[in-house]
């Protein structure tokens, strides 16, 4: 029996020493990526770097120490009159362009400020997102500079189970007409789609997909509702 027992002991040994490396393994793996995302969120340089160029479309990242969600910047120009943009972004029907969905206008106070709501599809395992924004159009008077500003605006209608509510919003649109029937747009993205979408993922997503996807708004502001649009409000240069 005492061989017995012996012998067992002999072959579990190996095991406990396999277990206790994995452990340890496990143990300073865990560590190690705690460390980098430490790294990570306090580096950046707070400065506008280039990402990527394609066919006029230009977009920069910004990272701010502290932060683990990127800022985007892109730069493009279109041929277009200020009116044409500013009806593009207070169409809801724009979503049979834009590749969202369930838009509607929820409150029109004026010309200047309306309340929206939109939804994207996200790919499995995420769940939709809904987007519930305020957005505000002001122009300077002596420049004509249109500033479209979008942010969250959660309680306007109450939440529905279809969709994760995305709180964190801040977009805007900056359009510069430069008298000779073209307009450069700077478009900056401050958001965070929330719903266990890893930041990793988002960093690395969301400026391909701009890059892919702005440079197709010509195509949507060569249709006749924008190219003709006249609205009172909008001085063109």
């Amino acid at each position: 029996m005492e061989n017995g027992n012996v012998a067992g002991k002999a072959r579990k040994a190996p095991i406990r020493r396999l277990l206790k490396i994995v452990l340890t393994a496990s143990v300073m793996l865990v560590a190690v990526i705690q460390i980098l995302g430490w790294a990570w969120r306090f580096s950046g340089t707070n400065q506008w770097e280039l990402f990527g160029e394609r066919k006029g479309v230009r977009v920069y990242t910004l990272k701010t120490p502290g932060s683990d969600l990127n800022k985007f910047k892109c730069v493009f120009r279109v041929r277009s009159t200020l009116s044409g943009l500013v009806r593009l972004m207070q169409d809801p029907d724009a979503c049979d362009d834009l590749q969202c969905y369930g838009s509607r206008i929820i409150e029109k106070v004026d010309d200047h400020l309306q309340y929206a709501t939109f939804r994207y599809k996200f790919d499995r395992p995420f769940r939709p997102r809904e987007y519930v924004v305020r957005t505000e159009i002001h122009q300077n008077a002596l420049t004509k500079e249109v500033l479209v500003s979008y942010s969250a605006a959660l309680g306007k209608i109450p939440p529905d189970d279809c969709c994760f509510r995305v709180s964190d919003f801040n977009n805007a649109w900056r359009l510069t007409p430069l008298g000779n029937g073209q307009v450069d747009v700077e478009y900056t993205v401050n958001m965070d789609e929330g719903g266990l979408v890893p930041n990793v993922i988002a960093n690395r997503a969301r400026p391909k997909f701009l890059l892919i996807a702005l440079r197709h708004l010509q195509k949507i502001l060569d249709k006749d509702k924008y190219r003709n649009a006249k609205l009172a409000f909008i001085q063109e240069r």
